[in-house]
């Protein structure tokens, strides 16, 4: 699906992120991967980082996603914003894996390849029509307190949870809204569009 066709489909939302992943039937020397992979023009830039988990942050030369490497094989890419970019970063990674022997090919049919590469979360945002300086309180009790929390001291947003329990939505004073936990666009349409109805009934 193009970026245009996707924009006629979604209007109101917005991509920001979108997070997937997947893994690999392997134990890695993450040190000695990271020495491989910077000799590869298909990489910017890979770091060790051991502060929050050990594994490798690859930074590739084509594209904004960020790749993260485990040593237990499994593989996650953030920060695209189009399917496109993600499948690129899927293909450079493995690609480059392929190319240095540590997997015997970069198709999904690769016997290293274990768990089918999968969306996780698509993150959006989105802006109420109609609505500015939004009364949180009075968003909070009308969208029912057993599915909102407000704790303004700590968060600056509503954190709401529809009853469909398909995802989580922020809703912010200025009327921005940013809905996470989602695993394609269409849903997250759905669910702003429903936010939208409520507040218009609620706030007129």
């Amino acid at each position: 699906m193009s970026s245009e066709s996707e924009v006629e489909v979604f209007p109101d939302i917005e991509v920001a992120n979108i997070v997937a992943s997947g893994k690999l039937n392997l134990e890695l020397d993450l040190a000695a991967v990271a020495e491989d992979l910077r000799k590869l023009d298909t990489i910017e830039d890979v770091e060790h980082s051991r502060r929050q988990g050990n594994r490798l942050l690859i930074h590739f030369a084509k594209g904004e996603t960020l790749g993260i490497l485990a040593p237990t094989g499994v593989y996650v890419f953030t920060g695209a914003d189009t399917h496109e970019e993600i499948e690129e970063a899927k293909e450079q990674l493995l690609h480059s894996l392929a190319s240095l022997d540590i997997i015997s090919g970069a198709d999904v049919g690769a016997s290293e390849i274990v768990d089918e590469f999968q969306i996780q979360n698509i993150v959006c945002t989105a802006e109420l029509r109609g609505h500015e300086n939004l009364n949180l309180n009075a968003v909070t009790i009308g969208l029912g307190l057993e599915n909102t929390e407000y704790e303004p001291e700590q968060f600056p947003g509503v954190v709401f949870r529809p009853s469909s329990d398909s995802c989580t939505i922020l809703i912010f004073s200025s009327s921005k809204v940013v809905v996470t936990g989602v695993r394609n666009e269409e849903v997250a349409q759905t669910e702003f569009r429903d936010l939208q109805e409520k507040i218009d009934s609620l706030l007129g």
